[in-house]
């Protein structure tokens, strides 16, 4: 098998401790960190391919990156607790740094239960927080707990460092935890709205998240805060997100200084950063490249109906050559030659269905995106048999010693019409069909009687059947049997 269609971790020892719950405590947990303390992975865009670690497993899907990549990790120091949130058992950081994901890769970190539940913390509040190393500010991704095998999966979007975390719960009602924020495109372009997420959770049963507001102002310009509504992600099956899109008017290329504040139904409320407005966090600025500020993550130019391609759309400052993917405004199949769809809710999901030439079209802001697509007939479901290039009656009457020219032409589930040679054979002693230089040739046998018989056109394990009639030439008559035949030929 060529490498590039292989996963090699450069880990000296295969482990093969799964995720469940370690047994003897919190040494224990050590002792799994240490084994695999760091590793390198060669991941491609077409396979994607899993990282896996004691207590840890990064799963790269196909077609999230770019190039072929070698992925490294790192077990790292666990930060500081800070406000609710409380790290615990395991920190890694992902490289290459700042690596952007066009479709996200799933984190799993597994951990020992008894000893959280030792330091008074709850399972269910677990999270995998993205750990801000230069503003130690914790963004969390979500979490979905498997309480049974004692681990937490989240998706990521890009390469820093993460960590396990608990929220401290106090007696009594508990405001809303706020995850921090992350931003879409994750350095913000000046010109260009963004899109702000943040996981809000509410963690007591007798009440319920009621708002969500996020505050904003430009860097240095020491104006009031301007607030949006943060709303519940409908594209979020975990249940747990709320997004606001800031409008590109709001958005300069220094950036922004916010905060976000989240109340329950019974009025117990939450910023983040505490102490905000007062204290506040800061996203930077750039203004967009001037020679291509908008793109495609991949270059697709032809595609068969009824297959798709998922293209996320990306945007450029000038500060770096990264590009940062981001929730597409519109998405287009032109000329009517499919559709589009989200599979996620950063993602754009184009699939072909008429064949002939065309563009995959998104906007962003006022940034525009076209780049031209070949669609060509997909999978056959449909084939026919011609004369006359019209479809074969059936019965098909014809005389014997006759020649009869057919064809045939094949469609897919969308009708689009493609070429076809099917193996042409007659079965009843009705005639024989040609070879290669005489392809679809029906040669009548030569036949006295009337005959029925049958032709089949096969192409692989696809056949269709018609029914043909074949006029005999008649029989000559005995005058001396006294019966009469209208089938006899006088002669």
């Amino acid at each position: 098998m060529k490498s590039s269609n292989r996963l090699y971790l450069s880990l000296l020892v295969v482990l093969t401790v799964g995720c469940q719950q370690v047994s003897d405590g919190q040494s224990a947990m050590s002792r799994l960190f240490m084994l695999a303390a760091a590793a390198s992975a060669r991941v491609t865009p077409a396979a994607g391919g899993t990282i896996q670690a004691p207590t840890m497993s990064l799963t790269v899907p196909q077609g999230a990156l770019e190039e072929e990549t070698t992925i490294t990790y790192t077990s790292i120091d666990l930060p500081n607790p800070k406000d609710s949130v409380a790290p615990l058992q395991a920190a890694y950081r992902f490289g290459p740094e700042n690596l952007q994901f066009n479709k996200p890769a799933t984190l799993k970190i597994c951990y020992d239960a008894k000893d959280v539940l030792a330091q008074g913390f709850q399972e269910r509040t677990l999270q995998i927080q993205y750990n801000d190393l230069d503003t130690g500010e914790f963004v969390s991704m979500g979490g979905d707990v498997d309480m049974v095998n004692h681990c937490v999966s989240s998706p990521i979007y890009h390469f820093s460092s993460y960590i396990l975390t608990a929220q401290l719960l106090g007696v009594g009602n508990n405001a809303p935890t706020i995850g921090g924020a992350a931003f879409f495109p994750g350095r913000l372009i000046a010109g260009l709205p963004a899109t702000v997420r943040s996981a809000i959770i509410d963690w007591d049963a007798g009440s319920a998240v009621a708002t969500v507001r996020f505050y904003y102002r430009t860097t240095g310009s020491g104006g009031a805060f301007k607030n949006i509504a943060m709303l519940p992600d409908a594209n979020d099956g975990s249940g747990q997100f709320y997004t606001a899109k800031i409008p590109a008017a709001d958005i300069a290329a220094a950036g922004l200084q916010y905060y976000i504040a989240a109340f329950d139904s019974l009025n117990s409320g939450r910023t983040n950063p505490a102490g905000a407005p007062a204290v506040f966090s800061t996203i930077a600025g750039n203004v967009r490249d001037p020679v291509t500020p908008i793109r495609f993550q991949t270059t697709v130019s032809q595609i068969s109906a009824g297959f798709s391609r998922d293209l996320t759309v990306q945007v450029k400052g000038t500060a770096s050559a990264t590009y940062y993917p981001v929730p597409a405004d519109t998405l287009t199949f032109a000329a009517g030659k499919g559709t589009t769809s989200r599979p996620t809710w950063l993602s754009a999901r184009y699939t072909a269905q008429i064949i002939g030439s065309s563009f995959l079209q998104g906007t962003y802001g006022n940034l525009n995106l076209s780049v031209p697509i070949s669609v060509y007939p997909g999978v056959m479901n449909r084939m026919d048999v011609l004369y006359n290039d019209a479809v074969l009656p059936d019965p098909l009457h014809v005389n014997a010693n006759s020649v009869t020219q057919l064809d045939a032409a094949g469609y897919d589930a969308f009708n689009n019409f493609m070429f076809v040679q099917p193996v042409f054979s007659a079965a009843g002693g009705i005639g024989t069909f040609g070879g290669p230089a005489n392809y679809g040739q029906l040669t009548a046998a030569n036949l006295g009687a009337d005959t029925f018989g049958t032709i089949t056109a096969t192409l692989g394990a696809y056949s269709i059947t018609y029914n043909v009639f074949v006029h005999g030439t008649g029989a000559f008559c005995l005058f001396d049997t006294g019966l009469f035949d209208t089938s006899c030929v006088f002669n």
